[in-house]
């Protein structure tokens, strides 16, 4: 049986606010592009989304904590102590909660200006294998249906059309080129206004001992994934260029930078 607390490094007597806290900073630590190298980070980021789907919602969290309590497993009942949640189900649940959706919005903000993928369809792999999350019969795009596209619990879903105009501007907010990842501004910094700027959050560890990570770059050819090294003994406030790799314009194409930042 899985230790949730164990897994988001929370206790019993952890409140949600603090589980959301640690929950936002592993999915960050955790992303595949920032661990491009470990072929376990992708299964590490579901799995602090299940462990903070179970800690945050009141029914499963108890249900768990009798599981743990009397030695239950998977496969008993919830009369004998058990806890028969699947990851799938357990995931699916919360990406329907319009807490977790508001909060999660935030976060592929964060994934973005880090140039981490944060489509829909990478929320869908990532968390469902590729397949979509239907409601009521509207398909949810990830985790990218704001949460005010869901009324409250017992009522039924808004005018399927006027949703689906509604997830256009919820979407088009969070991505551009119908699915592209959005450009982060360029730092007032930049020497040219055809330059990118994403932000780079690392440990302090990491900072000292180096570590390889991807971004996400507008090609000629589309969106190219980036493998970029981060030098040992880096400081927090450095900036690494990649040249060339920066915005296309006119004028010749921008370059990109990295800007290190101490988690």
């Amino acid at each position: 049986m899985k230790d949730y607390y164990n897994i988001l490094g929370v206790n019993e007597d952890t409140g949600e606010e603090d589980i959301r806290r640690q929950y936002r900073k592993l999915a960050m630590q955790y992303h595949p592009d920032r661990n491009p190298d470990d072929p376990a980070a992708e299964e590490k980021f579901k799995e602090v989304a299940e462990a903070y789907g179970v800690l945050t919602d009141p029914v499963k969290r108890a249900e768990y904590d009798r599981a743990r309590t009397y030695g239950g497993s998977w496969q008993h009942t919830s009369e004998q102590g058990g806890f028969t949640y699947s990851q799938e189900d357990i995931l699916r649940d919360l990406f329907r909660d319009p807490r977790f959706q508001m909060m999660f919005q935030s976060l592929l903000r964060e994934f973005q200006r880090s140039g981490f993928r944060s489509s829909s369809r990478f929320v869908r792999q990532s968390f469902f294998g590729g397949k979509g999350l239907f409601i009521g019969g509207l398909f949810m795009f990830g985790s990218l249906l704001g949460p005010a596209l869901l009324k409250s619990a017992g009522k039924q879903l808004e005018n399927r059309d006027s949703v689906l105009k509604r997830v256009g501007s919820t979407i088009g907010s969070l991505l551009s080129g119908g699915g592209r990842q959005a450009d982060v501004p360029a730092s007032p910094s930049a020497p040219s206004p055809n330059d990118i700027t994403y932000l780079m959050p690392l440990a302090a560890d990491e900072l000292k001992r180096g570590k390889t990570v991807q971004v996400v770059a507008d090609g000629p050819d589309g969106q190219e994934m980036l493998k970029v090294k981060i030098p040992p003994e880096s400081r927090p406030g450095s900036k690494l260029r990649l040249r060339g790799k920066g915005r296309a314009a006119k004028s010749g194409r921008g370059d990109l930078y990295l800007h290190l930042e101490q988690a």
